[in-house]
């Protein structure tokens, strides 16, 4: 029997009610487990889950519908205790799969080979995909820029490190290599943002 973290997914679920993320991240994620650990790892991580969690998720997931960003953050961690031993590398894995499936499909027409544009349009775009939080780019030079966010009720750190492997993988679909991203801000922290700070080389 595989156990969840020590945080209570009941005060998981209360703290973050009212805010809501799109479908495709949700969706996203239950590829991930289906395509690198098979059919009976879905089970299995389904399993750890809250009831109404797992319910939930048991059910087909919609792209462009709203779904509670608590049932993101329980399963992420269910992921990462069943499948990654407790493994905190598996957010950004998750969320470089996560840009390699919504970047190349739904959300292809968002990709541009001009990276500022893309980062740009990210935070424009940014309430799309979450109803919650504040979002803007800033340019530091033709290879590197901010993203920066800033949110009422500061999500667990695994979803910002979900965001590294995100925007590592987001820029190499719009034509970078060499991607480095880092976290040089966070709202955990007392800071103002959650900051990423993201250079690539041009091909």
């Amino acid at each position: 029997m595989f156990a969840m973290s020590a945080i209570d997914p009941k005060e998981e679920i209360q703290k973050y009610q009212g805010y809501n993320i799109q479908g495709s991240l949700l969706k996203a994620r239950m590829l991930y487990i289906h395509v690198n650990h098979g059919a009976v790892a879905v089970k299995q991580v389904l399993e750890t889950l809250p009831q109404e969690t797992k319910e939930l998720l048991s059910k087909p997931i919609y792209i462009g519908e709203w779904y509670p960003i608590a049932a993101l953050m329980l399963l992420d961690r269910a992921i990462s205790n069943v499948l990654a031993s407790g493994s905190d590398k598996v957010f950004e894995d998750l969320g470089t799969f996560s840009a390699g499936v919504n970047l190349s499909g739904a959300y292809e027409p968002l990709t541009r080979k001009n990276i500022q544009e893309f980062l740009e349009l990210t935070a424009v775009l940014h309430k799309t995909y979450q109803d919650f939080g504040d979002a803007q780019y800033l340019k530091l030079a033709n290879n590197a820029a901010l993203v920066q966010f800033q949110y009422p009720v500061v999500p667990p750190e695994n979803f910002c490190r979900s965001g590294l492997g995100y925007f590592r993988r987001a820029v190499e679909l719009c034509g970078g290599k060499n991607a480095l991203v880092r976290k040089t801000s966070c709202q955990r922290q007392n800071d103002l943002f959650c900051e990423f700070r993201i250079e690539w080389q041009e091909y």
